[in-house]
């Protein structure tokens, strides 16, 4: 069991800071406005990287992956949202401008 857990984790984390799903989770957490579009937001990347890998990889069947993809689409969200939040933070700070 607990190897099979690590191979999950191990998988999960490849597949999380894949290039490609991470810039369309960034766009798709700009459209993120509560918890429900969050969700969609999930279930969109992981149907999008599901189908891709399924076009893109002849070998691979679909749904093979489907837990792995499901919870690396929402890290891949929830690191997007976290960055976007990050950068409006950076920029509202940035650019206050104190007046004497």
């Amino acid at each position: 069991m607990t190897a099979g857990v690590v191979e999950f984790v191990v998988e999960v984390m490849a597949l999380t800071f894949a290039a490609l799903p991470l810039l369309v989770a960034l766009g798709l957490a700009m459209l993120v406005r509560g918890g429900l579009q969050a969700t969609l937001g999930v279930v969109n990347l992981w149907l999008l990287t599901e189908i891709a890998a399924t076009v893109f990889d002849p070998g691979y069947r679909f749904g093979s992956l489907m837990l792995e993809r499901l919870f690396a689409s929402g890290l891949q969200i929830a690191l997007a949202s976290a960055a976007l939040a990050a950068w409006r933070y950076w920029r509202t700070a940035a650019s206050s401008v104190t007046a004497h």
